[in-house]
């Protein structure tokens, strides 16, 4: 029986209990630059992955042979190294929730996902009971316990928390007791051996499952997962395959239930039944591709897999023409960042012959088109500047001709005739001085609904936000002038009251074919600033971590910075907190309100929610703003036609707006 890990056949307790993996994985989690191994037929990689689709993946082929072997093969093999840069009890940004961890320890990654970890704080809030609450408390322990490495404790301490003790009952009907002691069931590098039991794993997580069903299906699905690879381990496909497709009914988003789904029907021998399980897990994250390839299950049937991976290939090649086409037609007259437009052009002309993840890559780029940050490019007209000017004109004049000459006592007859010369002459013009380009970025902001203080608010329309305050260079190319206290053309321009904005938003509109440009509501600063989160910040809680994404008293030096200098919140909006706070428009009357909090406030004052009142003429060195584009401005793009994907890479588009 072959198992998640590609470079052992070994059986899954002898295989946990390997000297080299256990060494092998303290090393590696102690590496900062972790690196796993995947094995894969030349033939089979040459249809999934060029070398730049795998240094997309952080991945690099670090060895060929051609004597390696796998099963009955007795082709080249080449090897693979992927790189893990997050902590070991993190999960990979690259690809799906339950990746390549597996070649650590599957549970150990699991103990760490989802609401098994929820702080003792927030557990005790949903405990209804003193029982409950003592529970919880035993929970925690193990919980600590675990992290030391203290396994035997800890399962003490989770039958206390199930079962009760001398001193309170136990609450059996709580998932997550369940959930971390089929972890320790399950087995993982380094466990104890004496608590490794593959049915009662099976059943532990079975049950966890059950109770997290109703409330955190999510949760209820990686059980159902670690159920179906406790029945794996033991042999007991049947069973394996049902509890994974429970999970699939739970999280059909997850590409590690498809995937252990093919995996199980590949052991199965059912070749044909695991293709769609495969298609629908790559469909979901291309890198399931790589990883079918390297593993042991799917490689005995290498051959059907290249034919499979390479009439995907061609499938989804035929799919995309038409929709790539459509887009490039719809951009036309758009000035786009040139490797976005290449690319699509390029995999009209060539892409057929590409592997399938560089297929697949140019479907992410796609489906992100509508989402990328916009620039808009406005030219303002230059000063009136007076000067003189030296020109050439034609001059009419008449002069004197003789028709008759005189005599001693006769005078000559003359008479008028008329003539032109040209002659210089100099005036006074008015001339208009070269005008100034400035560019402004947007970020779309997705309509929906947030929760603002005590209500819930919704956000009807999608909107673009500018993805930085405005700066002093945007600011004295549209008004000729700058009123910062701190100077420099980067720096967000401040010292501006509220009616100065609306001056400069009036000038900007005129300069861009009277398209709308206007200040964000307080309602749709908060929702935008938040991203999605629901956490004090928009990056989390933890306060320690505003130093990364805002300049504010504690790292400022008591003055502004250059926008962008600092990570981004979630929608790719840089500044959100600190440096300067921003004019939003909600108050009726001579009053405004102020968001984000800036370069001399305290890190309480740039909590997403935090603003205050501000009368329209305060003008001050810590008072900026950012603007809202009016959605007909991008009518264009809006009508497109895109699915709904990743929203991770990032390019310019490039609206010209000259005058």
């Amino acid at each position: 029986m072959s198992n998640y890990v590609w470079d052992s056949h070994l059986p899954y307790s002898d295989y946990l209990q390997a000297k080299s993996f256990v060494s092998n994985v303290k090393s590696a989690t102690s590496d900062a630059a972790r690196k796993i191994s995947i094995d894969i037929s030349c033939q089979t990689r040459d249809v999934i992955a060029s070398d730049e689709s795998l240094h997309r993946e952080n991945m690099e082929l670090f060895t060929a042979s051609t004597d390696q072997t796998v099963g009955a093969f007795n082709e080249g093999f080449e090897c693979f190294s992927y790189s893990m840069d997050t902590g070991f009890e993190q999960v990979s940004s690259g690809i799906s929730e339950l990746n390549a961890h597996f070649h650590w320890g599957f549970s150990a990654v699991l103990a760490s996902l989802g609401h098994t970890n929820d702080a003792l704080s927030d557990l005790v809030k949903i405990a209804k009971t003193p029982v409950q609450i003592a529970a919880f408390n035993h929970f925690e322990i193990a919980r600590d316990a675990f992290r030391q490495g203290l396994y035997r404790e800890c399962f003490d301490e989770l039958d206390k928390a199930i079962l009760g003790d001398h001193a309170s009952e136990g609450y059996k009907l709580e998932w997550r007791f369940h959930q971390m002691k089929g972890t320790l069931q399950l087995g993982f590098a380094d466990c104890d051996m004496s608590l490794y039991d593959l049915a009662k794993a099976e059943e532990s997580f079975r049950i966890a499952a059950r109770y997290a069903k109703s409330d955190y299906p999510h949760d209820a699905a990686r059980a159902f997962l670690c159920a179906g690879w406790a029945a794996y381990c033991q042999g007991k496909m049947k069973e394996a395959l049902a509890h994974t497709e429970q999970a699939m009914t739970l999280h059909p988003e997850m590409g590690e239930i498809f995937f252990q789904a093919s995996k199980v029907q590949m052991a199965l021998g059912d070749v044909e039944s695991a293709f769609p399980l495969i298609a629908k897990a790559i469909e979901l994250d291309s890198f399931y591709a790589l990883k079918a390839a390297g593993d042991g299950d799917f490689q005995p049937h290498d051959d059907k897999m290249r034919c499979f991976f390479d009439a995907l290939r061609k499938e989804k090649y035929k799919q995309l023409v038409p929709k790539v086409q459509a887009v490039l037609d719809t951009i036309k007259g758009f000035e786009f960042a040139p490797d976005t437009v290449n690319r699509l052009q390029l995999f009209l002309t060539e892409g057929a012959n590409w592997p399938l993840m560089d297929v697949l890559y140019v479907v992410q780029n796609m489906y992100t088109l509508k989402h990328l940050p916009i620039v808009v490019r406005v030219m303002a007209p230059g000063q009136p500047v007076n000067s003189k000017e030296t020109y050439t004109e034609e001059e009419t004049y008449y002069e004197d001709v003789v028709i008759k000459p005189g005599g001693l006592f006769k005078k000559a007859v003359t008479e008028k005739e008329k003539k032109t010369r040209m002659v210089t002459k100099t005036r006074i013009i008015t001339k208009n001085a070269h005008g100034s380009e400035t560019l402004f970025e947007f970020c779309l902001i997705p309509a929906g609904t947030f929760r603002m203080g005590a209500k819930n608010v919704k956000i009807d329309k999608d909107f673009y936000l500018g993805r930085y305050p405005v700066t002093q260079q945007q600011w004295t190319t549209v008004m000729k002038d700058n009123p910062s206290h701190f100077k420099g053309e980067l720096l967000p321009v401040e010292t501006v009251s509220y009616h100065d904005v609306q001056t400069f938003l009036q000038h900007l509109n005129s300069l861009s074919d009277n398209q709308h440009y206007r200040l964000p509501s307080e309602a749709e600063w908060e929702y935008a600033c938040q991203a999605g989160s629901t956490s004090a910040y928009h990056f989390g809680d933890d306060v320690s971590c505003l130093g990364e994404y805002a300049w504010y008293d504690g790292n400022s030096g008591k003055t502004t910075h250059p926008v962008g200098e600092k990570k981004p919140n979630g929608w790719g909006l840089f500044d959100m907190a600190g440096n300067v706070w921003e004019w939003c428009t909600e108050l009726e009357g001579s009053e405004s309100i102020l968001c984000g909090g800036s370069w001399c406030n305290s890190a309480e004052r740039c909590r997403s929610a935090d603003r205050i009142n501000a009368i329209h003429e305060k003008r001050y060195s810590r008072i900026g703003f950012r603007s809202i584009s009016a959605y007909h401005l991008l009518k264009h793009l809006s009508h497109c036609h895109f699915d709904e994907r990743s929203e991770e890479k990032s390019y310019s588009i490039i609206l010209k707006i000259f005058h």
